[in-house]
C-alpha cells in the first residue's frame, strides 16, 4: 500500500520551522522547466524563447547536467541552507568554496539514491553503477558524472560556470521580477505564525498539503515515508518556477526541506481517489458495466440482461463505481438508472499525471 509523506509538527512557535527564499533553488527550478517543458506546458513559450537565445554550448550543458534538477534534486539545488546564502553573489561564492568532494556528492545525490537513502560514491562498486546509470541518460550525462567522480574540482567549476551563465543570460532579470513576491510570501507567513502559530503559518501551502487535528502534516505524494521534523527541523521554500510541484528533500543529517508552489494552485489531484478509481476500473466486468452506460442511462437489470450477468453482481459493481465517483444514479419511478460520470473518467489521466509528477 502506498501511503503519503507525513511528519509531526514541532511544538508551536518552534524555531525548528523556518522559511527561506533562495535564488539558487529558484534557478534550479527554472532549469528544471527548461529541460522538462512537457510537464510545464504553461511555460512552454517562455522556455522556447530562453533556449533560443542561449549560446549553444550553454544549452548543451544544461541538458548534460539536467539529472541534477529532475525528479530528485541535487542537494545544492534543494537545500537553501547548504550553502547558506542570502543573495546570488553569496550563493555562488559559497558554492565555489564548498569542498570539492562534498560538492560532488551533493550533485550526484539524484543518482546515488537507493531505497530513499544516499549511497557512497567513494565505493568503487557504487561509482561503476553511477557510470552505468549515466550512460542510460546519454553522452552528456556520462561526461558530467565521470567528471564528478574523477575530477570533482573541475566539475565544481563547470557547474558554477553554468549557473553564472544562466544568471547573466536570463535569470537575473527573472529573479528581479519574482524575488519581491517570494519575500512578501515569507513575510506574510511570518505574520500569520506570530498571530496564530505554526498551523496558521503553514495553512494553504498547497491543496496537496493537509493538516490533521493531531498536528500531523500529510503531503499527498506517491512516496511512503514518515519524517522526524521535530528533531531535524523544517525549511519551507516558496517557488514560482516549481509550480505545481511539492518537493520534499530528505537528506540524513540535514533539515527536511519542503518546496511549495507560489501562488498555490487552486486544485490538486487527490492521490487516494485517483488510485481508488484506477483500482475500481481494473476489474474487467466493471469496464463492461461502464461501457453499457457510457451513452445512455440504464438500470442494473437492463445491464445484467445486456451482458448476461447476474443482477446482484452488476449492482455490486455499480456500487463500487458510485463510491469512486465514476457513476451517478437517478430514480425513475420504482427503478434506478445509472449514468457514467464522463467528466470524472476524463480527468483520471490528468489526475494520475498530477499525482505522479507532484
Amino acid at each position: 500500500m502506498v501511503v503519503p509523506i507525513t511528519f509531526q509538527l514541532p511544538p508551536d512557535r518552534s524555531t525548528a520551522v523556518t522559511f527561506a527564499v533562495s535564488p539558487m533553488v529558484e534557478l534550479a527550478w527554472a532549469w528544471h522547466v527548461l529541460v522538462g517543458t512537457e510537464h510545464h506546458p504553461e511555460r512552454a513559450e517562455w522556455a522556447e524563447r530562453v533556449l533560443g537565445e542561449l549560446p549553444d554550448d550553454l544549452a548543451a550543458e544544461l541538458s548534460a547536467w539536467s539529472f541534477a534538477v529532475r525528479a530528485v534534486r541535487a542537494t545544492v539545488f534543494a537545500d537553501p541552507t547548504l550553502p547558506p546564502a542570502l543573495d546570488w553573489v553569496q550563493a555562488v561564492t559559497a558554492l565555489r568554496r564548498m569542498p570539492a568532494a562534498q560538492f560532488a556528492a551533493a550533485m550526484l545525490r539524484p543518482l546515488l539514491r537507493v531505497g530513499g537513502r544516499s549511497a557512497d560514491a567513494a565505493d568503487h562498486r557504487v561509482a561503476a553503477e553511477l557510470m552505468a546509470l549515466s550512460r542510460a541518460r546519454g553522452a552528456g550525462a556520462t561526461r558530467a558524472v565521470r567528471l564528478l567522480l574523477e575530477k570533482p574540482a573541475a566539475a565544481q567549476a563547470a557547474v558554477v560556470d553554468i549557473l553564472e551563465g544562466c544568471w547573466s543570460a536570463f535569470f537575473a532579470a527573472e529573479w528581479r521580477r519574482i524575488e519581491p513576491a517570494l519575500d512578501g510570501e515569507v513575510r506574510a507567513r511570518s505574520r500569520m505564525g506570530a498571530r496564530g502559530g505554526l498551523r496558521a503559518a503553514l495553512s494553504g501551502l498547497s491543496p496537496a498539503v493537509a493538516f490533521g487535528e493531531d498536528g500531523r502534516v500529510t503531503i499527498d505524494k506517491v512516496q511512503s515515508k514518515s519524517l522526524a521534523v521535530p528533531e531535524r527541523g523544517l525549511v519551507l521554500v516558496p517557488t514560482v518556477f516549481g509550480t505545481p510541484h511539492v518537493y520534499v528533500a530528505d537528506e540524513t543529517g540535514r533539515p527536511v526541506v519542503l518546496h511549495y508552489p507560489f501562488p498555490p494552485p487552486e486544485r490538486a489531484a487527490d492521490r487516494r481517489l485517483t488510485l481508488r478509481r484506477l483500482d475500481v476500473l481494473a476489474h474487467p466486468a466493471r469496464l463492461e458495466v461502464c461501457r453499457a452506460i457510457a451513452v445512455e442511462p440504464r438500470s442494473a437489470r437492463e445491464i445484467a440482461r445486456l451482458w448476461r450477468l447476474d443482477e446482484t453482481t452488476v449492482t455490486k459493481h455499480l456500487s463500487a463505481l458510485r463510491v469512486a465517483g465514476l457513476v451517478r444514479a437517478e430514480r425513475a419511478g420504482h427503478f434506478v438508472r445509472y449514468s457514467l460520470e464522463a467528466s470524472a473518467i476524463q480527468t483520471i489521466g490528468a489526475d494520475l499525471l498530477d499525482v505522479l509528477r507532484r
